[in-house]
């Protein structure tokens, strides 16, 4: 498990770079995610990152979800996880649940694949073409964060091979997420919708909130035809179609 002395001596000589610096002054805002992610690519091969959050040990959300090659495989493989409940059947999902606040975990594919059911795994690794996977756990006060990294060439960057390079790494990884969404509570219970414009995650809400068009219009005194324009925009970044799905995405 990765603590404080960790991060502090940087073992294997790894030193942040200019971007981490970046990320860590945009801490809870949403510039945050640009940075954040494009550095988890160019830094370590990043091929998709997936971030989900439990506050209970039973449910589970979304709250960030890129894949850098397939932009709509990404989105519909989060909406599947939560909205299809597939984290049930993830072999990870039984240590997230368990984690006490201050608890860091790293879970590398290997170690779990042979846990994993066939059409779970046709499903989130074999369709969109993942060989490779580290997983980083996290519990807080708050809930329990579970950041998944993923890579379609064989292995991730022989650096994760040294131990302490490995939890120095993730430690600060699970360090960002977490306190991003710690500073800004906002945008955790947005989740996706933190990627979307201000109207559009306006007319999102609205949506979840059960509200129709017209009512939207009135609250956003807007026309109805620009909450119906700004609906469509907001599906498809979200990589959705209907009211259903963004429910499935957001709840």
């Amino acid at each position: 498990m990765p603590d404080t002395k960790q991060l502090h001596t940087l073992a294997s000589g790894w030193i942040p770079s200019v971007d981490v610096l970046k990320t860590l002054e945009q801490l809870g805002t949403a510039a945050f995610y640009d940075i954040f992610l494009n550095w988890l690519q160019q830094e370590f091969g990043t091929e998709q990152c997936m971030v989900f959050y439990c506050p209970d040990g039973e449910r589970v959300s979304t709250l960030i979800y890129k894949d850098y090659a397939r932009e709509a495989s990404g989105k519909r493989l989060a909406e599947a996880y939560v909205s299809e409940r597939h984290y049930l059947q993830d072999p990870n999902f039984q240590l997230l649940k368990t984690l006490r606040p201050g608890d860091v975990e790293i879970v590398r594919f290997n170690s779990v694949s042979g846990d994993m059911g066939l059409h779970y795994r046709k499903a989130f690794f074999e369709t969109p073409g993942f060989s490779d996977k580290i997983s980083i756990l996290r519990g807080t006060e708050q809930g329990n964060y579970y950041i998944n990294l993923y890579r379609r060439d064989p292995g991730f960057d022989e650096r994760f091979d040294d131990k302490s390079f490995e939890h120095t790494v993730c430690g600060l990884i699970s360090i960002l997420v977490s306190k991003h969404f710690q500073l800004n509570e906002h945008l955790r219970q947005e989740g996706p919708l933190a990627f979307l414009s201000e109207r559009e995650q306006q007319v999102c809400q609205a949506v979840l909130r059960g509200k129709k068009n017209e009512a939207i219009a009135a609250e956003l005194d807007v026309a109805v035809s620009s909450v119906i324009t700004y609906r469509k925009r907001a599906y498809e970044k979200l990589g959705i179609s209907s009211r259903a799905q963004l429910f499935a995405l957001c709840t």
